[in-house]
């Protein structure tokens, strides 16, 4: 019996999803559970899974399309089975080949390797693209078609023209004509100048740098964000509460625990795993900070989850160390190494992004002394973070002293959490924070 493939349920707030690469071709086998295609919403990628062993009878939604959650993509079925009659039209059919029209190079509908076409018959390609071919000298057959179904299309003869074949590996011409790059500007790293899959990728990033002038289209990242913070800015009254807090304790301690964490569980222990787990406690005797408004009440988690807020190169993610109140910091370590690694490679799951109920958001790193945040909704509280700094102090002798410091933002939604709230918070954390071997003497 055929089976639907669809766009699965990708979270509570995700309304559609961004098809970005089939894992499969049409006719290929699958089996149930594996991996078929890939697809993309609110900044996270998620391979699905096929819902079925057979064969992949039918892809409906080709690559770089966006479609509704719930939206039948493909069909699968079994060995020798017809499809079903509504399964045999596309909701986009493709052009056939030498009628197409030329498209924008921008415009392309598939990222993953285009099925070859079948031995010893005709090429598939568009006129425009068999005549410019010809009149630059290449041979129809050694050019990466990006076309749907096999087809070359002008922008693939057009990758080809603008080197020499022997000057592009075949993964870079490829990203070239699939995302409408100008070679002609792309410096090669390889042997001999030979323009590489990396160069591409960088003269990708290039492009969508912001420049005096000119005018940028909002990525789907761009936009997810855009979104989330028009609404966290306008439906949650935010007040902010900073304290500055004493760093040599807790810096001491991490460095005088480190090389036993290290030998020990080959895993390095960062102020950020610290933060987390002194925030996780925090919350226990202040678990308002882990509620949420919905509609007329307010919804208490019962787990806690802390968000570590991660920067991309288009973007911030969030993904959530799960349950930091009950686990221990080995835990917290690996659970933040494996998600800000993902988060990078663009492999987290919704659901890692889902669950967080409170973010921290550092920016240590920079020069930056303290900075207000935006709620990451429908969270009711986000922890800032700015540059470890010396100060000058009076110590009880009357002699002057130096002593590292850090400034710590807390914002809140104010419809639920009141300011003598908000600052016994804060004050609570400050005391965990400068009181370390007693904050994590149990763990």
């Amino acid at each position: 019996m055929a089976t639907e493939v669809v766009i699965p349920m990708l979270g509570v707030t995700v309304e559609k999803g961004k098809i970005v690469e089939w894992l499969k071709n049409e006719g290929d086998s699958v089996e149930r559970g594996e991996s078929i295609f890939i697809v993309e919403a609110d900044k996270v990628t998620t391979e699905v899974e096929s819902p079925a062993s057979g064969i992949l009878a039918k892809i409906l939604i080709p690559a770089g399309q966006e479609v509704p959650v719930l939206t039948v993509v493909g069909w699968i079925t079994q060995v020798g089975e017809k499809l079903p009659d509504v399964a045999q039209a596309k909701p986009a059919s493709p052009p056939l080949p030498d009628t197409v029209a030329p498209q924008p190079a921008a415009a392309a509908s598939h990222t993953g390797p285009p099925p070859a076409p079948a031995a010893g018959g005709p090429v598939a390609i568009v006129p425009a693209a068999r005549k410019l071919a010809q009149a630059k000298g290449l041979r129809i057959e050694s050019l990466t078609p990006t076309g749907p179904d096999g087809v070359i299309l002008l922008r693939d003869v057009e990758a080809a023209a603008a080197v020499p074949e022997a000057k592009i590996s075949t993964l870079a011409q490829r990203l070239a004509a699939t995302e409408g790059v100008d070679l002609q500007g792309v410096a090669g790293t390889g042997i001999r100048g030979r323009i590489m899959r990396s160069d591409v990728q960088g003269a990708l990033a290039a492009a969508k740098r912001p420049a005096l002038g000119k005018i940028m289209p909002m990525e789907n990242i761009r936009q997810v964000i855009a979104r989330r913070m028009s609404e966290s800015a306008f439906s949650a009254p935010h007040i902010y509460f900073f304290t500055d807090i004493w760093l040599d304790p807790l810096l001491d301690f991490r460095q005088a625990v480190l090389p036993d964490f290290e030998k020990e569980f080959g895993l390095r222990l960062s102020i950020n795993d610290l933060l987390i787990k002194a925030v996780a406690l925090n919350i226990l005797d202040f678990p308002i900070l882990n509620g949420r408004v919905q509609g007329q009440e307010i919804h208490i988690a019962a787990d806690v989850n802390i968000c570590l807020a991660v920067a991309l190169e288009d973007g911030l993610i969030v993904p959530a160390i799960a349950n930091a109140d009950r686990v221990g910091l080995v835990d917290i370590i690996r659970q933040r190494q494996d998600l800000v690694s993902r988060a990078r490679a663009g492999k987290l799951t919704m659901a890692e992004i889902e669950r967080g109920t409170f973010t921290i958001s550092s920016l240590a790193q920079y020069d930056i002394t303290h900075f207000t945040a935006i709620l990451n909704p429908p969270q009711s509280g986000i922890l800032t973070l700015g540059k470890t700094r010396d100060e000058l102090y009076l110590n009880d002798e009357g002699a002057v002293k130096s002593r590292r410091i850090a400034t710590f933002g807390l914002s809140v939604d104010h419809r639920i959490i009141d300011g003598a709230v908000a600052a016994d918070f804060l004050q609570h954390l400050k005391h965990r924070m400068e009181r370390p071997a007693f904050t994590f003497l149990s763990l």
